[in-house]
Protein backbone atom coordinates (compact mmCIF):
# COMPACT_ATOMS: atom_id res chain seq x y z
CA UNK A 1 0.00 0.00 0.00
CA UNK A 2 1.08 3.64 -1.12
CA UNK A 3 0.55 6.80 1.57
CA UNK A 4 1.75 10.00 1.34
CA UNK A 5 3.99 11.47 3.46
CA UNK A 6 1.02 12.95 5.00
CA UNK A 7 -0.55 10.04 5.58
CA UNK A 8 2.41 7.71 6.25
CA UNK A 9 3.08 10.31 9.64
CA UNK A 10 -0.58 10.06 10.42
CA UNK A 11 -0.64 6.50 10.73
CA UNK A 12 0.65 5.18 13.78
CA UNK A 13 3.11 2.54 13.78
CA UNK A 14 1.87 -1.45 14.65
CA UNK A 15 2.11 -1.37 18.08
CA UNK A 16 -0.56 -4.80 18.65
CA UNK A 17 2.59 -6.55 19.93
CA UNK A 18 3.99 -3.84 22.72
CA UNK A 19 0.08 -3.28 23.58
CA UNK A 20 -0.37 -7.31 24.75
CA UNK A 21 2.63 -7.72 26.15
CA UNK A 22 3.71 -7.35 29.34
CA UNK A 23 7.43 -7.45 28.55
CA UNK A 24 8.05 -5.78 25.12
CA UNK A 25 10.82 -6.84 23.59
CA UNK A 26 13.38 -3.79 21.59
CA UNK A 27 14.16 -5.92 18.98
CA UNK A 28 17.66 -3.68 18.10
CA UNK A 29 18.96 -4.07 21.54
CA UNK A 30 18.83 -7.58 21.25
CA UNK A 31 22.22 -10.02 21.39
CA UNK A 32 22.92 -11.02 17.77
CA UNK A 33 24.25 -15.20 17.76
CA UNK A 34 24.25 -15.64 14.06
CA UNK A 35 26.12 -13.03 10.78
CA UNK A 36 23.35 -11.19 9.08
CA UNK A 37 23.42 -10.00 5.54
CA UNK A 38 24.92 -6.02 5.44
CA UNK A 39 21.59 -5.83 2.66
CA UNK A 40 19.22 -6.65 6.00
CA UNK A 41 20.41 -3.53 7.90
CA UNK A 42 18.63 -0.56 7.72
CA UNK A 43 21.22 2.11 6.59
CA UNK A 44 19.69 4.73 10.06
CA UNK A 45 19.82 2.29 12.52
CA UNK A 46 22.36 0.10 11.33
CA UNK A 47 20.55 -3.12 12.69
CA UNK A 48 18.64 -5.65 11.18
CA UNK A 49 15.42 -4.17 9.48
CA UNK A 50 12.28 -3.97 12.06
CA UNK A 51 8.93 -3.60 10.11
CA UNK A 52 10.09 -2.38 6.85
CA UNK A 53 9.37 0.43 5.00
CA UNK A 54 10.05 1.10 1.17
CA UNK A 55 10.62 4.44 -0.97
CA UNK A 56 10.22 5.09 -4.77
CA UNK A 57 13.88 4.67 -4.93
CA UNK A 58 13.60 1.37 -3.38
CA UNK A 59 15.18 1.70 -0.26
CA UNK A 60 14.37 0.25 2.92
CA UNK A 61 14.26 1.60 5.91
CA UNK A 62 12.62 0.70 9.44
CA UNK A 63 9.00 2.36 10.11
CA UNK A 64 10.44 3.87 13.59
CA UNK A 65 13.68 4.97 12.04
CA UNK A 66 12.33 6.50 8.62
CA UNK A 67 9.34 8.39 10.90
CA UNK A 68 12.16 10.04 13.20
CA UNK A 69 13.82 10.94 9.61
CA UNK A 70 11.02 12.67 7.71
CA UNK A 71 10.08 14.40 11.16
CA UNK A 72 13.59 15.75 11.63
CA UNK A 73 14.21 16.92 8.30
CA UNK A 74 11.35 17.77 6.39
CA UNK A 75 9.95 21.15 6.80
CA UNK A 76 6.28 21.28 7.08
CA UNK A 77 4.96 22.28 4.14
CA UNK A 78 7.22 20.30 1.91
CA UNK A 79 5.60 17.38 0.19
CA UNK A 80 8.14 15.51 -0.89
CA UNK A 81 11.27 13.94 1.43
CA UNK A 82 15.12 13.10 0.01
CA UNK A 83 15.98 9.28 0.48
CA UNK A 84 18.31 9.27 3.61
CA UNK A 85 20.16 6.88 0.84
CA UNK A 86 20.94 8.27 -2.30
CA UNK A 87 19.04 12.32 -1.67
CA UNK A 88 16.26 11.29 -3.89
CA UNK A 89 13.06 13.47 -3.70
CA UNK A 90 10.07 10.71 -2.89
CA UNK A 91 6.64 11.62 -1.34
CA UNK A 92 5.10 8.28 -1.12
CA UNK A 93 5.95 5.63 1.28
CA UNK A 94 4.73 2.15 0.39
CA UNK A 95 4.73 -0.50 3.23
CA UNK A 96 4.24 -3.59 1.08
CA UNK A 97 7.74 -5.36 1.06
CA UNK A 98 8.72 -8.61 -0.11
CA UNK A 99 8.04 -11.52 2.34
CA UNK A 100 11.50 -12.54 1.72
CA UNK A 101 13.31 -10.34 3.36
CA UNK A 102 11.24 -10.07 6.33
CA UNK A 103 11.38 -13.66 6.53
CA UNK A 104 15.34 -13.41 6.64
CA UNK A 105 15.13 -10.47 9.14
CA UNK A 106 13.21 -12.87 11.42
CA UNK A 107 15.28 -15.98 11.18
CA UNK A 108 18.58 -14.51 12.77
CA UNK A 109 19.25 -16.27 15.60
CA UNK A 110 19.75 -13.74 18.61
CA UNK A 111 19.92 -14.36 22.61
CA UNK A 112 16.89 -13.91 25.01
CA UNK A 113 17.02 -10.54 26.28
CA UNK A 114 16.65 -11.82 29.81
CA UNK A 115 20.24 -13.92 29.04
CA UNK A 116 21.91 -11.58 31.57
CA UNK A 117 19.21 -13.34 34.36
CA UNK A 118 20.60 -16.95 33.34
CA UNK A 119 18.13 -17.60 30.60
CA UNK A 120 20.21 -19.74 27.94
CA UNK A 121 18.18 -19.86 24.80
CA UNK A 122 18.84 -18.97 21.34
CA UNK A 123 15.97 -18.28 19.34
CA UNK A 124 14.91 -16.33 15.98
CA UNK A 125 14.05 -12.66 16.28
CA UNK A 126 10.61 -13.57 15.04
CA UNK A 127 10.11 -15.98 17.78
CA UNK A 128 11.75 -14.29 20.67
CA UNK A 129 8.67 -12.14 21.75
CA UNK A 130 6.75 -15.44 22.15
CA UNK A 131 9.32 -16.68 23.83
CA UNK A 132 9.79 -14.56 26.74
CA UNK A 133 5.87 -14.15 26.52
CA UNK A 134 5.29 -17.78 27.28
CA UNK A 135 8.06 -20.03 27.79
CA UNK A 136 11.03 -18.38 29.59
CA UNK A 137 11.10 -18.81 32.91
CA UNK A 138 13.70 -15.88 34.07
CA UNK A 139 10.73 -13.34 33.33
CA UNK A 140 9.29 -11.20 36.31
CA UNK A 141 6.03 -11.66 37.45
CA UNK A 142 3.50 -10.56 40.28
CA UNK A 143 3.58 -12.33 43.42
CA UNK A 144 0.48 -14.82 43.53
CA UNK A 145 -0.37 -13.00 46.99
CA UNK A 146 -1.57 -10.19 46.36
CA UNK A 147 -0.61 -8.67 50.14
CA UNK A 148 3.31 -9.25 49.15
CA UNK A 149 3.25 -6.75 46.31
CA UNK A 150 6.86 -8.38 44.94
CA UNK A 151 8.11 -9.72 41.79
CA UNK A 152 8.83 -13.50 41.45
CA UNK A 153 10.60 -15.43 38.55
CA UNK A 154 8.28 -17.53 36.75
CA UNK A 155 9.98 -20.45 36.87
CA UNK A 156 10.18 -19.83 41.11
CA UNK A 157 5.98 -20.18 41.02
CA UNK A 158 4.55 -23.88 42.17
CA UNK A 159 1.23 -25.12 41.92
CA UNK A 160 0.08 -24.03 45.15
CA UNK A 161 0.41 -20.51 43.63
CA UNK A 162 1.77 -19.42 46.99
CA UNK A 163 4.22 -16.63 48.22
CA UNK A 164 8.07 -17.74 48.29
CA UNK A 165 9.06 -14.49 49.90
CA UNK A 166 9.48 -15.42 53.35
CA UNK A 167 12.98 -15.40 54.93
CA UNK A 168 14.63 -18.66 55.70
CA UNK A 169 17.91 -19.17 57.47
CA UNK A 170 21.30 -20.76 56.46
CA UNK A 171 22.47 -23.05 58.41
CA UNK A 172 26.14 -22.92 57.08
CA UNK A 173 26.08 -19.33 57.39
CA UNK A 174 23.75 -17.81 59.66
CA UNK A 175 22.09 -15.89 56.76
CA UNK A 176 18.09 -14.96 55.99
CA UNK A 177 17.55 -16.19 52.32
CA UNK A 178 14.25 -15.77 50.56
CA UNK A 179 12.36 -18.93 49.82
CA UNK A 180 12.83 -18.64 45.84
CA UNK A 181 16.42 -18.05 46.14
CA UNK A 182 17.43 -20.95 48.32
CA UNK A 183 18.48 -23.37 46.59
CA UNK A 184 20.68 -21.85 44.56
CA UNK A 185 22.26 -20.33 47.91
CA UNK A 186 22.69 -23.59 49.08
CA UNK A 187 24.29 -24.91 46.05
CA UNK A 188 26.53 -22.09 44.74
CA UNK A 189 26.38 -18.59 46.58
CA UNK A 190 26.65 -19.51 50.32
CA UNK A 191 30.29 -18.10 51.84
CA UNK A 192 30.57 -21.42 53.68
CA UNK A 193 30.33 -23.68 50.91
CA UNK A 194 33.43 -25.94 50.11
CA UNK A 195 34.70 -27.60 46.83
CA UNK A 196 37.51 -29.93 45.88
CA UNK A 197 39.96 -28.87 43.20
CA UNK A 198 40.19 -31.50 40.95
CA UNK A 199 43.98 -30.69 39.85
CA UNK A 200 45.62 -29.94 43.06
CA UNK A 201 43.31 -32.01 45.54
CA UNK A 202 42.77 -28.83 48.05
CA UNK A 203 39.56 -28.02 49.50
CA UNK A 204 38.89 -24.52 48.62
CA UNK A 205 35.55 -21.89 49.57
CA UNK A 206 33.35 -22.32 46.66
CA UNK A 207 33.61 -18.08 46.35
CA UNK A 208 37.41 -18.64 46.41
CA UNK A 209 37.30 -21.61 43.61
CA UNK A 210 37.70 -18.99 40.40
CA UNK A 211 40.41 -17.11 41.93
CA UNK A 212 42.41 -20.53 43.14
CA UNK A 213 41.81 -21.88 39.16
CA UNK A 214 43.29 -18.91 37.85
CA UNK A 215 46.48 -19.46 40.21
CA UNK A 216 46.82 -22.95 40.75
CA UNK A 217 50.13 -24.16 39.48
CA UNK A 218 48.70 -28.35 38.92
CA UNK A 219 46.07 -26.66 36.42
CA UNK A 220 46.99 -27.52 32.83
CA UNK A 221 47.15 -24.81 30.32
CA UNK A 222 48.14 -24.42 26.70
CA UNK A 223 51.24 -22.79 25.42
CA UNK A 224 50.80 -18.84 24.87
CA UNK A 225 51.80 -19.92 21.09
CA UNK A 226 48.49 -22.14 20.66
CA UNK A 227 46.85 -19.75 18.12
CA UNK A 228 50.05 -20.37 16.12
CA UNK A 229 49.82 -23.66 16.40
CA UNK A 230 51.71 -25.06 19.48
CA UNK A 231 49.87 -28.10 20.65
CA UNK A 232 51.67 -28.30 24.02
CA UNK A 233 49.32 -28.24 27.54
CA UNK A 234 51.24 -28.66 30.59
CA UNK A 235 50.82 -27.78 34.20
CA UNK A 236 50.84 -24.14 34.86
CA UNK A 237 54.54 -24.57 37.39
CA UNK A 238 55.88 -25.93 33.85
CA UNK A 239 54.60 -23.68 31.53
CA UNK A 240 57.69 -21.31 31.69
CA UNK A 241 60.34 -23.59 31.03
CA UNK A 242 58.15 -24.64 27.97
CA UNK A 243 57.45 -21.28 26.86
CA UNK A 244 61.71 -20.78 26.70
CA UNK A 245 62.31 -23.65 24.92
CA UNK A 246 59.15 -23.34 21.96
CA UNK A 247 60.39 -21.58 19.17
CA UNK A 248 56.28 -20.38 18.29
CA UNK A 249 56.97 -18.21 21.55
CA UNK A 250 60.38 -16.69 19.80
CA UNK A 251 58.75 -15.56 16.39
CA UNK A 252 55.34 -14.98 17.80
CA UNK A 253 55.79 -10.99 17.49
CA UNK A 254 56.86 -11.75 13.71
CA UNK A 255 53.50 -13.49 13.48
CA UNK A 256 52.03 -10.46 14.96
CA UNK A 257 53.57 -7.99 12.52
CA UNK A 258 52.89 -10.03 9.46
CA UNK A 259 48.90 -10.36 10.24
CA UNK A 260 48.82 -6.81 10.98
CA UNK A 261 50.70 -6.14 7.57
CA UNK A 262 48.43 -8.60 5.61
CA UNK A 263 44.93 -7.26 7.50
CA UNK A 264 46.10 -3.59 6.43
CA UNK A 265 46.88 -5.54 2.99
CA UNK A 266 43.42 -6.40 2.90
CA UNK A 267 41.79 -3.59 3.73
CA UNK A 268 43.46 -1.34 1.11
CA UNK A 269 42.13 -3.95 -1.54
CA UNK A 270 38.92 -3.82 0.14
CA UNK A 271 38.92 -0.19 -0.48
CA UNK A 272 40.45 -0.53 -3.96
CA UNK A 273 37.04 -3.35 -5.30
CA UNK A 274 34.91 -0.86 -3.53
CA UNK A 275 36.21 1.97 -5.63
CA UNK A 276 36.93 -0.48 -8.89
CA UNK A 277 32.57 -1.18 -8.78
CA UNK A 278 31.95 2.79 -8.28
CA UNK A 279 33.63 3.34 -11.00
CA UNK A 280 32.37 0.42 -13.11
CA UNK A 281 28.80 1.38 -12.56
CA UNK A 282 29.75 4.64 -13.87
CA UNK A 283 30.97 3.49 -17.11
CA UNK A 284 28.06 1.41 -17.40
CA UNK A 285 25.60 4.68 -16.85
CA UNK A 286 28.05 6.21 -19.64
CA UNK A 287 27.86 4.20 -21.42
CA UNK A 288 24.19 3.58 -21.79
CA UNK A 289 23.76 7.78 -21.97
CA UNK A 290 26.05 7.59 -24.97
CA UNK A 291 24.26 4.88 -26.20
CA UNK A 292 20.72 6.56 -25.85
CA UNK A 293 22.20 9.69 -27.20
CA UNK A 294 23.25 7.86 -30.30
CA UNK A 295 20.04 6.40 -30.95
CA UNK A 296 18.32 9.82 -30.59
CA UNK A 297 20.85 11.50 -32.98
CA UNK A 298 20.16 8.37 -35.44
CA UNK A 299 16.33 9.12 -35.25
CA UNK A 300 16.10 12.41 -35.45
CA UNK A 301 18.40 12.61 -38.65
CA UNK A 302 16.74 12.70 -41.79
CA UNK A 303 18.99 12.45 -44.88
CA UNK A 304 17.11 14.18 -47.68
CA UNK A 305 17.14 17.78 -45.51
CA UNK A 306 20.44 16.85 -43.89
CA UNK A 307 23.28 19.23 -45.33
CA UNK A 308 27.02 19.15 -45.20
CA UNK A 309 27.36 21.57 -42.25
CA UNK A 310 24.95 19.18 -40.24
CA UNK A 311 27.13 16.58 -40.83
CA UNK A 312 29.99 18.03 -39.40
CA UNK A 313 28.18 19.55 -36.52
CA UNK A 314 26.98 15.60 -35.80
CA UNK A 315 30.87 14.70 -35.88
CA UNK A 316 31.84 17.57 -33.80
CA UNK A 317 29.27 16.78 -31.35
CA UNK A 318 29.97 12.84 -31.27
CA UNK A 319 34.01 13.42 -30.89
CA UNK A 320 34.09 14.44 -27.67
CA UNK A 321 31.77 11.74 -26.41
CA UNK A 322 34.37 9.73 -27.83
CA UNK A 323 36.56 11.33 -25.99
CA UNK A 324 34.98 10.56 -22.79
CA UNK A 325 34.81 7.05 -23.40
CA UNK A 326 38.02 6.40 -24.15
CA UNK A 327 39.45 8.33 -20.96
CA UNK A 328 37.06 6.17 -18.76
CA UNK A 329 38.02 3.03 -20.47
CA UNK A 330 41.58 3.77 -19.84
CA UNK A 331 40.94 5.00 -16.55
CA UNK A 332 39.06 1.24 -16.10
CA UNK A 333 42.39 -0.49 -17.36
CA UNK A 334 44.61 1.34 -14.95
CA UNK A 335 42.26 0.67 -12.16
CA UNK A 336 42.17 -3.63 -12.97
CA UNK A 337 46.25 -3.11 -13.41
CA UNK A 338 46.45 -2.19 -10.05
CA UNK A 339 44.19 -4.57 -8.54
CA UNK A 340 46.52 -7.14 -10.68
CA UNK A 341 49.59 -5.99 -9.13
CA UNK A 342 47.79 -6.16 -5.20
CA UNK A 343 47.17 -9.57 -6.03
CA UNK A 344 50.60 -10.44 -7.07
CA UNK A 345 52.54 -8.51 -4.17
CA UNK A 346 49.93 -10.01 -1.76
CA UNK A 347 51.28 -13.52 -3.37
CA UNK A 348 54.70 -12.81 -3.18
CA UNK A 349 54.49 -11.36 0.31
CA UNK A 350 52.94 -14.72 1.37
CA UNK A 351 55.72 -16.59 -0.03
CA UNK A 352 58.55 -14.27 1.39
CA UNK A 353 56.84 -14.57 4.93
CA UNK A 354 56.80 -18.49 4.37
CA UNK A 355 60.62 -18.81 3.75
CA UNK A 356 61.12 -16.25 6.55
CA UNK A 357 59.16 -18.78 9.13
CA UNK A 358 61.06 -21.65 7.59
CA UNK A 359 64.62 -20.49 7.51
CA UNK A 360 63.83 -18.86 10.85
CA UNK A 361 62.70 -22.44 12.63
CA UNK A 362 66.14 -23.82 11.20
CA UNK A 363 68.16 -21.43 12.88
CA UNK A 364 66.04 -21.86 15.80
CA UNK A 365 66.73 -25.85 15.82
CA UNK A 366 70.58 -25.51 15.17
CA UNK A 367 71.12 -23.66 18.18
CA UNK A 368 68.71 -25.38 20.37
CA UNK A 369 71.25 -28.24 19.13
CA UNK A 370 73.82 -26.36 20.26
CA UNK A 371 72.45 -25.43 23.34
CA UNK A 372 71.44 -29.09 24.42
CA UNK A 373 75.45 -30.35 23.19
CA UNK A 374 76.55 -27.86 26.00
CA UNK A 375 74.16 -29.12 28.66
CA UNK A 376 75.21 -32.62 28.03
CA UNK A 377 79.05 -31.68 28.52
CA UNK A 378 78.05 -30.01 31.73
CA UNK A 379 76.35 -32.41 33.12
CA UNK A 380 79.25 -34.92 32.33
CA UNK A 381 81.27 -32.66 34.23
CA UNK A 382 78.67 -32.62 37.36
CA UNK A 383 78.07 -36.24 37.42
CA UNK A 384 82.06 -36.89 37.59
CA UNK A 385 82.26 -33.70 40.33
CA UNK A 386 79.50 -34.84 42.27
CA UNK A 387 80.26 -39.04 42.21
CA UNK A 388 82.10 -39.98 45.30
CA UNK A 389 83.40 -43.49 44.28
CA UNK A 390 85.60 -41.14 41.47
CA UNK A 391 87.39 -39.51 44.75
CA UNK A 392 88.07 -42.36 46.83
CA UNK A 393 89.91 -44.61 44.31
CA UNK A 394 92.03 -41.25 43.64
CA UNK A 395 92.95 -40.73 47.31
CA UNK A 396 93.67 -44.44 47.93
CA UNK A 397 96.63 -44.20 45.17
CA UNK A 398 97.96 -41.35 46.53
CA UNK A 399 98.02 -42.71 49.66
CA UNK A 400 99.91 -45.97 48.46
CA UNK A 401 102.15 -43.51 46.23
CA UNK A 402 103.16 -41.92 49.43
CA UNK A 403 105.32 -44.39 51.42
CA UNK A 404 107.24 -45.20 48.68
CA UNK A 405 108.27 -42.20 47.91
CA UNK A 406 109.70 -41.27 51.16
CA UNK A 407 111.40 -45.08 51.33
CA UNK A 408 113.55 -44.11 48.03
CA UNK A 409 114.27 -40.80 49.68
CA UNK A 410 116.38 -42.28 52.62
CA UNK A 411 117.72 -45.06 50.33
CA UNK A 412 119.43 -41.67 48.50
CA UNK A 413 120.52 -39.92 51.10
CA UNK A 414 122.30 -42.56 53.28
CA UNK A 415 125.67 -42.91 51.54
CA UNK A 416 126.21 -38.94 51.66
CA UNK A 417 125.68 -38.74 55.31
CA UNK A 418 127.89 -42.27 56.26
CA UNK A 419 131.75 -41.44 56.53
CA UNK A 420 134.26 -42.95 54.00
CA UNK A 421 135.74 -46.52 55.44
CA UNK A 422 135.73 -50.07 54.48
CA UNK A 423 132.86 -51.18 56.11
CA UNK A 424 131.29 -48.81 54.06
CA UNK A 425 132.77 -50.14 51.02
CA UNK A 426 132.31 -53.46 52.13
CA UNK A 427 129.32 -53.32 52.54
CA UNK A 428 129.24 -52.01 49.61
CA UNK A 429 130.62 -54.49 47.36
CA UNK A 430 128.75 -57.22 49.33
CA UNK A 431 124.98 -55.61 48.62
CA UNK A 432 126.10 -54.16 45.50
CA UNK A 433 125.50 -50.91 43.40
CA UNK A 434 122.74 -49.03 44.81
CA UNK A 435 119.85 -48.15 42.05
CA UNK A 436 119.84 -45.04 41.43
CA UNK A 437 116.63 -43.01 42.51
CA UNK A 438 113.84 -42.38 40.50
CA UNK A 439 113.03 -38.47 40.23
CA UNK A 440 110.26 -36.97 41.71
CA UNK A 441 107.58 -35.77 39.95
CA UNK A 442 105.88 -32.50 40.83
CA UNK A 443 102.60 -33.74 39.62
CA UNK A 444 102.85 -36.82 42.23
CA UNK A 445 101.05 -35.61 45.28
CA UNK A 446 98.45 -33.57 42.98
CA UNK A 447 96.64 -36.51 41.78
CA UNK A 448 93.71 -35.40 43.66
CA UNK A 449 93.79 -31.85 41.71
CA UNK A 450 93.49 -33.34 38.65
CA UNK A 451 91.35 -31.30 36.13
CA UNK A 452 89.07 -32.32 33.30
Amino acid sequence: MNLNLQDFLAVEADSDVDAKSDYPVDLRALDFVSSYDSHLMCPICHCPLVQPVRLQCDHVFCDKCLRSAITSFRSTDAEEFPCPSCRTPTSQVSTSVPRLLINMCDDIQVRCPLSSEGCPETVPRGHVQSHVDKYCGYRLVPCPDKECGKKTRKMDLEQENRCRHSLVRCTRCEEDIMEQDFEEHDNELCSRLQTLCVDCGTIVLQREFKRHVETCLEVVSPCTASKYGCPVKVRRAEIAIHEQQCPLVAIGPYFEAQNTRLNSLEVTMRHLQQRNEILEDGLANVRSTLMESSRAGRDSYNPRSASNSGRNRAEDIDEPNDRSSTYLLSVHESLRDEVAAMSHALTDLDARASMTIMSECLRIKEDMAHTNAAVNSVRMQVQWLMNPSLHSGTRAATARQTPANSASEARSTLPSTSAAGPSNTDSYNSTGPLEPTRPRRPSDSGREGTKL
